[in-house]
């Protein structure tokens, strides 16, 4: 099951960055015209800069073709109104403006994909880091288990120096845990009985024993991003 996650995350990741590749040269030619139209060369081999409106038809073609899906499950978006501007722009003979209006939303969502991109690799390594196995108290004794294993309501001890393998509630213990990757805190936050805890966080010094919640940790990160 691992070996397939981690496939399907290469494999996804490989793609996300052949669409990037594609849309950084597509953006590559839309700025060379732009810049060209900005010269005025084509007064002198054309009445109007079809250059551009080639650029903005061919280089617009996402905007387009999202505006399209949209229409036909009819939903107003932003692809569908900035669609109808710039189609708005090329009937008036405004080529250069829907051309630059058209590179600067491709431009803007790039910037997204590459934010929401950099998140979601984030949360994907701290997945990878939760622990597979995990010492719960089951009728007085302490056993090692999965951590598919462990159902909410039981309780999971910490060591110092591990990490935290699911949500919960501190039941018994004192410490300090490194919860920056989760909440951004630079210090480590004390935790004591009725503290929560969150998966993936460090346990840093004492031993800590959570009643773990809902029987989802590896899920919720991807829920809650």
């Amino acid at each position: 099951m691992l070996n397939m996650r981690i496939t399907m995350a290469s494999t996804s990741e490989h793609n996300d960055r052949e669409s990037g590749a594609a849309e950084h040269v597509r953006l590559g030619l839309m700025a060379l015209v732009i810049v060209a139209s900005l010269t005025g060369w084509w007064r002198h081999w054309m009445s109007r800069d079809w250059l551009a409106f080639a650029a903005t038809l061919i280089g617009g073609f996402p905007i387009f073709a999202e505006a399209w899906e949209n229409l036909r499950k009819r939903r107003m978006t932003m692809e569908l109104s900035m669609t109808l501007a710039l189609i708005a722009a090329l009937c008036i003979g405004q080529f250069l403006t829907a051309l630059v209006i058209a590179f600067f939303v491709l431009f803007a969502e790039l910037v997204e994909g590459y934010t929401v991109g950099g998140g979601r690799r984030a949360i994907q390594n701290l997945i990878d880091a939760l622990p597979r196995q995990v010492r719960v108290r089951r009728g007085g004794e302490e056993r090692e288990l999965a951590t598919n294993e462990v159902a909410a309501g039981e309780t999971i001890i910490i060591r110092p120096g591990e990490r935290i393998p699911a949500d919960g509630v501190v039941s018994k213990g004192h410490s300090f845990v490194d919860q920056s990757s989760i909440t951004g805190e630079s210090l480590p936050v004390e935790k004591v009985e009725q503290s929560k805890v969150f998966a993936g966080t460090i346990n840093k010094d004492g031993v800590l024993e959570v009643m773990r919640r809902e029987n989802r940790t590896r899920h919720h990160l991807w829920q809650n991003h």
